[in-house]
Formats: C-alpha cells, structure tokens, sequence
C-alpha cells in the first residue's frame, strides 16, 4: 500500500480502530538483526501497565506479546513483516508506540 514509497512501514489490516477496542497493523523490521532479545523487550515493555491483550504474527506463526520469549521463538528477521492485533481501552495509544519503535528501527537503524 505504499505506492512506491518505501518511507511507510506499516500499514493498517482492519478498520483503524473498531468499537470493541481491537486494533491491527503491520509493520516492516526495519533493524539489521531482526527482532532478538533487546526489541522484543522494548515491545514488552510498551504494554507495562496498559489495558490491552496483544499478538504478533510472523510467518504464520502467533504469540502474545507481553513475553519475551514468545516473541523472540518468533525468530522475526530483517525486512520481515509482522502482523500486530491489540484488544482493549489501551490499544490506539500501545499501537502508536509500537509503530515508533518498529519505525526506528529499534533505535538501531
């Protein structure tokens, strides 16, 4: 959906955000090395004290979000795309966050 322009990296799959609280996108691993044990903590980290239920979905696969080592048996690489569901009052602002840090490549771009 970029339309040739490889400055947007992630892109709504649903309608924005539905009245039930649930939200999707998916975004581009923009870093190197892929998602290994510091991004997969910052993604954790962004649920901390947060209303919401969330999932990531890599190559077919699906875990919850809020654990480390779900996310990193993901084994999600370099230009990869990963499928982001979150349910819940806190969802448009967790989504928000997560598309900063997927954007930034993790701060390591």
């Amino acid at each position: 959906m970029s339309g040739g322009n490889d400055s947007v990296l992630h892109r709504p799959v649903e309608a924005p955000l539905m009245e039930d609280g649930e939200l999707s996108a998916v975004f581009t691993i923009r870093n190197p090395s892929g998602i290994h044990v510091r991004p997969a903590g910052t993604i954790v980290k962004l649920f901390e004290g947060e209303e919401c239920e969330a999932t990531l979905t890599y190559l077919g696969k699906t875990v919850n979000a809020r654990s480390v080592m779900s996310i990193l048996m993901l084994g999600a690489s370099y230009n990869g795309e990963v499928a982001v569901h979150i349910k819940g009052p806190s969802a448009s602002r967790v989504m928000q966050k997560l598309s900063e840090v997927f954007n930034s490549g993790f701060g390591e771009l």
